[in-house]
């Protein structure tokens, strides 16, 4: 198989969700990832739609080059970006999608450095979603002192055609340590289904019109969660 390097630019997200994006042409101007440059290894695809392997994104030496590879099916359109966690931590947003015609998956990975060769993934919850999807980070210093990573997907109800309209799980991912490993890592803090329908093609805003809600949820679990 043969595969093409592609160079991304990086930029510092800003909390805007997005839905997918094509990957772009190589550039030369790239911004860095902690002074060093970043690419991503695509590979082709089968007439057009379906990757014939997972992609990848590289933070390039020196002192090494560290690397991290989507899961297997997740090879098409990657784009990466740079996300300031809070004031000492970032890390690169890398986002691929699968195979598919009017629908499919996409797959998010957050990406640190870490002490081995490989690019260390600080989603320990799944956060992939379909092509019907919005996602944002939310920075609300009363829940956390870290970004929330924020998603909406659509849930397919009866007698609903497979565009259009659509109730949404909203699910919020929260930094939290691990004591085992004296890390810290984004685990799933809660998640519901909204009662209000959303036409994405209509440019509805799921994740804006759901903010208070989520914000609510997560404040009440905050104040019941007991000390460690």
């Amino acid at each position: 198989m043969e595969l093409k390097l592609v160079t991304l630019a990086v930029s510092l997200f800003l909390g805007c969700e997005t839905r997918a994006q094509s990957v772009g042409s190589a550039r030369q101007d790239l911004p860095k990832f902690m002074g060093r440059d970043v690419t991503i290894i695509e590979p082709e695809l089968e007439d057009g739609l379906f990757p014939k392997g997972p992609a990848s994104v590289c933070v390039e030496g020196p002192p090494q080059r560290l690397c991290f590879t989507a899961p297997k099916q997740f090879g098409k359109s990657p784009t990466v970006i740079v996300v300031q966690l809070k004031q000492d931590l970032s890390a690169l947003l890398f986002k691929a999608e699968s195979g598919g015609v009017s629908g499919w998956t996409i797959h998010f990975s957050l990406l640190r450095t870490g002490t081995g060769r490989d690019l260390e993934e600080s989603f320990l919850s799944d956060t992939s979603v379909s092509n019907q999807s919005q996602y944002s980070f939310w920075n609300e210093v009363a829940i956390s002192d870290a970004q929330i990573f924020v998603t909406a997907d659509y849930v397919w109800g009866p007698d609903e055609g497979h565009y259009g309209e659509h109730r949404y799980i909203i699910s919020a991912y929260v930094l939290k340590p691990l004591h085992e490993v004296d890390d810290v890592y984004y685990y799933l803090e809660d998640r519901y289904m909204t009662a209000r329908r959303y036409d994405l093609d209509a440019n509805a805003d799921v994740l804006t019109s759901e903010k208070q809600e989520m914000l609510t949820r997560l404040r009440r679990l905050k104040s019941q969660a007991k000390p460690r």
